[in-house]
């Protein structure tokens, strides 16, 4: 082989090469697509996905890269094909996840405490994340909840800007599983918020600790953010039920 055909036989290795990692990123891209679709779309269990032309059309890419996409999602458990009609939503593992916790959880009392040690363990390294990830506008709307909350003396105003400023938190991470999951601690703590549950103690320690903790997303400190936060669960603990350990 002349060095000229070396040369030549080598460049085309290389394009061939450029092509196969073109290929590969195109629908690794299509996959983080059709995954931002289904949650934009809030689209569940039993929902029809777009077929593969309207997807290239939307994405602007080949019907090889949809379906290689496609392919991976069905691989991964998130999208099942059905014969002569397309590919369909499946129950995730991320929806098992929340049923299950649900069911854990949800509106019993005698259940508190394990709750709230759950919290102990994911709500600070959720802060963490948030710290670092949180949007001016969330900032700005967390704020005007803790000014709200030094002024009224509602109970279920009060209710509703404590679940909203911890919802805001987790939103903050752009992980929407992590949002849901708090969603749902959220709620099974409601029991707690309400008026046999509440005492001045508990509402200075939660305005405290939302103070700490907003200084702390505000400076996008991780670690003090998740410090802040484990105090404000330790000490609305105690605040709810004081003999608790």
């Amino acid at each position: 082989m002349t060095e000229q055909s070396r040369s030549v036989a080598l460049e085309q290795e290389a394009e061939t090469n450029d092509n196969s990692v073109s290929t590969a990123r195109a629908y690794e891209d299509v996959i983080a697509k059709i995954r931002k679709l289904i949650s934009d779309e809030d689209m569940g269990p039993g929902d029809a996905l777009p077929s593969e032309r309207r997807l290239a059309d939307l994405f602007a890419v080949s019907r090889h890269s949809v379906r290689e996409a496609i392919r991976v999602l069905q691989e991964q458990g998130v999208l099942a094909p059905k014969r002569g009609s397309g590919n369909y939503i499946r129950s995730s593992s991320r929806e098992e996840l929340i049923r299950a916790l649900s069911s854990l959880v949800s509106g019993d009392a005698r259940r508190l405490f394990e709750v709230f040690q759950l919290r102990e363990l994911i709500e600070p390294q959720i802060t963490a994340l948030a710290a670092e990830m949180i949007l001016p506008e969330q900032l700005e709307e967390m704020d005007q909840l803790v000014k709200t909350q030094m002024t009224t003396e509602d109970l279920s105003e009060l209710q509703k800007i404590d679940r909203n400023f911890h919802a805001l938190i987790a939103k903050a991470t752009g992980n929407t599983l992590l949002s849901d999951l708090m969603d749902k601690i959220s709620a099974s703590i409601d029991p707690s918020r309400t008026e046999g549950h509440q005492s001045e103690e508990r509402r200075i320690a939660s305005i405290t600790g939302h103070c700490r903790i907003l200084a702390a997303l505000q400076a996008h400190e991780p670690d003090a953010a998740a410090e802040a936060m484990r105090d404000h669960i330790n000490d609305i603990k105690h605040a709810v039920s004081p003999d608790t350990p």
